[in-house]
C-alpha cells in the first residue's frame, strides 16, 4: 500500500488539538460552592458517565486522523500496464527496380525477401501510422499513412517491379516519403528507405532531400541490401553506402547494411526498437483506493459523538 499524497500525513498532529482544547477548557473552569453534596452527585449522574466523558474527545480525535488519512489518499496497485507512447508515423521506402529481382537466397527473390520482411515490421507499429512508398526511375505512394495495417500489408503484397519505368531514384523516393510526414503531427517521423543500388534517375539528389528531412526534423533510416549471387546484379559495389551512412547521418539515423532475410528483419527490428525508446512508454497502474472508506468512518464517528454529547454523556454548565 502507498499515498498518492503523503505530504498531508504531516496534518496528523492536528489530530490532537481537540484533545488538547478540551483540556484546558477543564483546567480553566472555576470551581462550583454548592451547599449540600446531595445536589452535586445528582448533577454529576451514575459514575460511568462521569468516567466516559473522554469518550466524545477520542471520537473525535480519531474522526480527524481518519480524514487526514483519507486526504492522503492511501491506495494499494492492483495492475500496471505498460503500453508503448503514440506518436509514430513511418513511410516504408522501397526500392522496386528490376535488380531487386535477384536472388537473394535460394528460391528467395531481394524483393520477395524485402516484402516479408517490411509486413513483419508493420505488424509490430500497432497504433502507429504507417505509409508506402516504391520507387524506380520515379516515386509513387501506394498508401498514405494509415492505421488500417491490413490494407497497407495487401499494399505491400503488391509490390512488384515494373510498376513504373525501371531505374533507382533515390532521392525522389524520399521526397515522396517526405510529402507524407511534413504535415504529421506525431511525435516522431520516420522513413525507413530500403534499396539495393544507387541513385541514377530523378532530378532530386539524395542528400539534398536529407538536408530538407533534416529541416523538417523527420529521420530516415537507410539499408542496403547486398545479398545475391546473380553476376548480372551483384550488389558487391553496387550500393551506394557512402551516400546511404551520409543520408543517415544527417538526419540523425543509421545505415544498415544487410545480405541476407534474416540480417534486413533484423535491421528493421533494430529500427522498431531504437523509435519506441526514443518516444518512450506510458505506464498505467490500477488502484483500489481506501479514501472513501476513511471517510465514511469519519463521519461515522462524529455522528456518535454528536449523539453522545446530546445524550449519555451530556454536560451540564
Amino acid at each position: 500500500m502507498n499515498f498518492a499524497a503523503p505530504v498531508l500525513l504531516y496534518l496528523l498532529p492536528l489530530a490532537a488539538l481537540p484533545a488538547a482544547w478540551g483540556l484546558l477548557r477543564t483546567r480553566g473552569r472555576p470551581a462550583m460552592a454548592l451547599a449540600e453534596l446531595g445536589v452535586a452527585r445528582a448533577a454529576a449522574g451514575s459514575s460511568w458517565r462521569t468516567r466516559l466523558q473522554w469518550a466524545p474527545g477520542l471520537l473525535r480525535t480519531l474522526a480527524i486522523v481518519a480524514i487526514v488519512v483519507a486526504l492522503a489518499r492511501p491506495r494499494e496497485g492492483l495492475a500496471i500496464t505498460v503500453l508503448p507512447e503514440e506518436g509514430i508515423d513511418v513511410v516504408v521506402a522501397l526500392d522496386a527496380s528490376s535488380s531487386m529481382e535477384a536472388e537473394a537466397q535460394s528460391g528467395t527473390t531481394r524483393l520477395a525477401a524485402a516484402r516479408a520482411v517490411v509486413e513483419d515490421f508493420v505488424a509490430t507499429l500497432e497504433g502507429d501510422r504507417v505509409g508506402l512508398v516504391v520507387f524506380q526511375s520515379r516515386a509513387l505512394a501506394l498508401s498514405p499513412l494509415t492505421l488500417d495495417h491490413k490494407a497497407l500489408t495487401r499494399a505491400v503484397r503488391n509490390v512488384r517491379s515494373g510498376l513504373l519505368p525501371d531505374g533507382t531514384a533515390i532521392g525522389l523516393g524520399m521526397s515522396e516519403a517526405l510529402n507524407l510526414l511534413r504535415d504529421s503531427p506525431a511525435r516522431s517521423r520516420v522513413v525507413v528507405l530500403l534499396t539495393d543500388g544507387q541513385n541514377n534517375a530523378g532530378e532530386v539528389f539524395p542528400v539534398d532531400a536529407a538536408q530538407i528531412a533534416s529541416t523538417l526534423n523527420i529521420r530516415i533510416y537507410t539499408i542496403g541490401f547486398t545479398g545475391g549471387a546473380d553476376p548480372r546484379f551483384n550488389a558487391t559495389g553496387g550500393v551506394d553506402e557512402a551516400t546511404l551512412k551520409n543520408i543517415a547521418t544527417i538526419t540523425d539515423a543509421e545505415y544498415y547494411n544487410t545480405s541476407t532475410q534474416q540480417e534486413l528483419a533484423a535491421a528493421y527490428e533494430a529500427i522498431s526498437d531504437q523509435e519506441r525508446s526514443r518516444v518512450g512508454e506510458r505506464e498505467f497502474t490500477s488502484f483500489a483506493e481506501f479514501a472513501p472508506w476513511l471517510v465514511l468512518a469519519a463521519l461515522s464517528l462524529l455522528v456518535v459523538e454528536a449523539v453522545l454529547r446530546a445524550t449519555a454523556l451530556r454536560r451540564y454548565p
